[in-house]
């Protein structure tokens, strides 16, 4: 399976280029009080925990160990002061994993938040970077 990236590119929608060979701008919204503990990769881990209903299966789909997953999520559980997750342990069927409300709410501002910046970091480049 191919690991998911977590570089957040602008896209080139903001940019008004669909060349891939133009240099562009890379925007990476990290959340940290004394150490990181939010970006793209705890937020694609949720968002494919969302999907598949399993955070097995957001490990596999994100070729991470589980363990890793299991200790990213707790971290980011510890600093933001709420649960992530509704799971049920697994069984013969396997175990099921939901993101609380609180969590979906938070993932929807986070997402909006770099969507405007890259909105915003797209406006600035073309201001300081024009092709000549």
């Amino acid at each position: 399976m191919a690991r998911i990236e977590n570089d957040v590119y602008v896209d080139d929608q903001y940019l008004n280029t669909s060349s891939e060979n133009t240099v562009k701008p890379m925007i990476r919204l990290t959340l940290k009080k004394e150490e990181k503990f939010f970006g793209p990769g705890v937020a694609t881990l949720l968002h494919l925990i969302d999907e598949k209903g399993s955070i097995q299966s957001a490990c596999a789909t994100m070729e991470m160990s589980y363990s890793k997953a299991w200790k990213i999520l707790k971290r980011a559980e510890k600093e933001l002061g709420f649960h992530l997750l509704d799971s049920q342990n697994g069984g013969t069927k396997g175990g099921k994993s939901s993101l609380t409300a609180e969590t979906k709410d938070f993932l929807k501002r986070y997402d909006t938040v770099t969507e405007e910046l890259k909105k915003q970091a797209a406006v600035l480049f073309r201001q300081y970077f024009k092709e000549k």
